[in-house]
């Protein structure tokens, strides 16, 4: 019996110290999470006036998982970082894309240190690649959302809405931070949407406008969100003057949530984009979920 017993208690304490470091990982990234219950919601373009890319609309299921408050912030990937000793993709390169005063163009050095405006601890991380999320993730013993958990979650689970708080805009300065006039005087090359203004040029610290209906703050604007998922067609998706086709656009991956220099139109919840998972950029960060209570 006692032979028998001790590679059985030796898995035991292994599994333990597994869970334990897991645990121990997930509280020294700093991310509070926000349990999001399951259940049915019609995924994708349900106002009618969105992308081709959004359709068809489909009744999806979600099963409970954990979300994100915030936007992983720059303290948080920090941590990460001083942990492991990680390297991004656009550090290895040795340049990425950062703002210049005039436009954002690709420059030597730059990355989630230097995109050429300030960051603080409290701001999103930005320029990094969906391969550096998961690589955070992978430290926080966590995951990134996938596309369907992300839209369910923005719609306040599943909620018939436009942006992540209803479905008019603008709502004062509270809406989120976007494309906008407060953008227009930093920014003067884009065009900007008119009669809004949230105070920012650029990204703002994570929290700094109201929570949707499940707590989860910035679902609108501030940076793209990378999702798990490939960027593809949904399935019965009929591309306009072509056959039925329900191949892959590209081998890319979801962005979700509309950034700092999206208009409304980019920022709804069912709008979809998708970029090389070794692409980063100035205005794309992420949130991480978790199957699981963290």
């Amino acid at each position: 019996m006692r032979n028998h017993m001790q590679p059985l208690l030796l898995l035991l304490l292994l599994a333990g110290l597994f869970i334990s470091c897991k645990d121990k990982k997930a509280i020294e990234s700093g991310i509070e999470f926000v349990k999001v219950n399951g259940g049915q919601f019609q995924m994708g373009d349900t106002f009618g006036d969105g992308d081709s890319d959004e359709q068809p609309v489909t009744e999806t299921r979600v099963g409970d998982f954990y979300l994100g408050k915030t936007e992983v912030t720059v303290a948080q990937f920090r941590r990460f970082v001083d942990a492991t000793g990680y390297v991004t993709e656009a550090e290895k390169e040795g340049s990425g894309w950062a703002w210049t005063g005039e436009k954002i163009d690709r420059i030597p050095g730059a990355d989630w240190r230097n995109s050429g405006f300030e960051q603080g601890d409290f701001h999103p991380v930005i320029n990094v690649s969906w391969n550096d999320a998961m690589a955070f993730c992978d430290w926080a013993g966590c995951r990134l959302p996938s596309e369907k958990e992300w839209e369910y979650a923005c719609r306040s689970r599943g909620q018939k809405i436009k942006y992540s708080w209803g479905n008019d805009f603008p709502r004062g300065a509270k809406g989120g931070n976007i494309a906008d006039e407060s953008g227009a005087a930093g920014y003067p090359l884009r065009s900007w949407f008119k009669g809004y203004s949230d105070g920012f040029v650029f990204t703002a610290p994570v929290g700094r406008f109201e929570a949707n209906g499940l707590g989860l703050v910035d679902m609108t604007g501030n940076v793209l969100e990378w999702c798990s998922d490939l960027y593809e067609e949904y399935l019965g998706y009929l591309p306009p003057n072509r056959e039925f086709s329900s191949l892959p656009m590209e081998r890319s991956r979801v962005l979700r949530g509309g950034s700092w220099a999206d208009d409304p139109a980019y920022s709804r919840c069912s709008e979809r984009a998708g970029q090389d998972p070794s692409f980063a950029y100035p205005f794309i960060g992420f949130r991480v979920a978790s199957s699981g209570k963290p």
